[in-house]
């Protein structure tokens, strides 16, 4: 076979016009897309980069070279991320690639940590897609990390306010009987004393009544400081509407005057803050939740110990006996 005749069955100059002004249109076009390619890249607000099979960048859009601290891709190109970010980040990212490099799996709507230009905190949402070659071979990824922060903390405000009180940050009512029933399903199985302690701010009233709401409510806030302040870790504080308060407070079973302390402690708490509380003081009726007792009950039970307590001028909590 002649040179020539060889030259045409090669698919690659089969591939190349012959005509030079189909050649000169096609080459525009190329340019075109190329010109289109870059202006995007290096427009959009996304973090956009390529990386090879080793993790290394091959490129970037102008936006994650700015984040980086880089003027352009150019100076990231070789890079990997722990190069570029903290190590608890970089970390994260390479384990989360790994898939995508040694399994050619898609990574999708993965959430990752990155701190901006202000050393602020922020999150993006990133795919991540493998690149492969012509026999199927991973030879690395395209990833593009879209931020997420403020979405991220509405729902985070979204999910806080559905739990907390948002006059004083403790937690509402379905907030207790949705957590206050885990907390008391564990005492129950793990064999240690959960007390419910029903917390009343007596003289509030008359602070609403001489003052206004608005002392009013700085006056509920500073009493949930103080009951944030007085509980232990694990221990759940909620309002329970007006001036009217829940703790539920675990102890082990060898200390059965755990509650009582705690109420002494409390009451010499808000009577060294009276200035701050209006002269307020406060009454509390204790339960020990019994073996099998479900959350409302044992509710109901301290709220009626609390109204015992509040006729004692004196004492002002009652551990009910039942």
């Amino acid at each position: 076979m002649k040179e020539s005749d060889r030259s045409l069955t090669n698919p690659i100059i089969q591939g190349i016009p012959s005509d030079p002004e189909q050649l000169r249109r096609e080459y525009i076009q190329l340019y075109r897309y190329k010109h289109d390619l870059e202006t995007l890249l290096n427009n959009t607000e996304d973090f956009i980069y390529i990386k090879d099979h080793k993790h290394k960048f091959i490129y970037t859009s102008k936006a994650f070279a700015r984040l980086t601290k880089h003027d352009s891709f150019q100076e990231l190109v070789g890079k990997d991320d722990f190069d570029i970010f903290p190590p608890e980040h970089a970390r994260r990212y390479f384990e989360a690639e790994q898939a995508v490099i040694t399994e050619g799996k898609t990574l999708s709507r993965h959430e990752e940590p990155y701190y901006d230009l202000n050393n602020q905190l922020c999150w993006v949402s990133s795919t991540k897609n493998p690149v492969f070659d012509d026999q199927g071979n991973v030879i690395g990824l395209v990833g593009i990390s879209k931020d997420i922060t403020e979405l991220k903390r509405q729902t985070e405000k979204i999910q806080y306010l559905a739990h907390h009180d948002d006059l004083t940050g403790l937690l509402n009512h379905r907030a207790l009987f949705e957590f206050g029933g885990v907390l008391l399903s564990a005492a129950q199985r793990d064999h240690f004393r959960l007390f419910a302690l029903y917390l009343d701010l007596d003289g509030f009233k008359q602070v609403n009544d001489l003052h206004g709401h608005t002392r009013g409510d700085e006056v509920l806030k500073a009493f949930a400081r103080i009951i944030q302040d007085s509980i232990r870790n694990g221990d759940l504080a909620a309002r329970m509407g007006g001036d009217e308060f829940l703790i539920l407070m675990s102890s082990p079973y060898d200390q059965a005057d755990a509650a009582k302390q705690f109420a002494l402690r409390f009451i010499e708490t808000v009577r060294d803050k009276q200035e701050l509380l209006s002269g307020c003081s406060c009454s509390i009726g204790i339960v020990l939740a019994q073996q099998q007792e479900a959350l409302s009950p044992l509710i109901k039970a301290a709220d009626s110990a609390m109204y015992i307590a509040k006729r004692d001028p004196i004492a002002r909590y009652v551990i009910a006996e039942r």
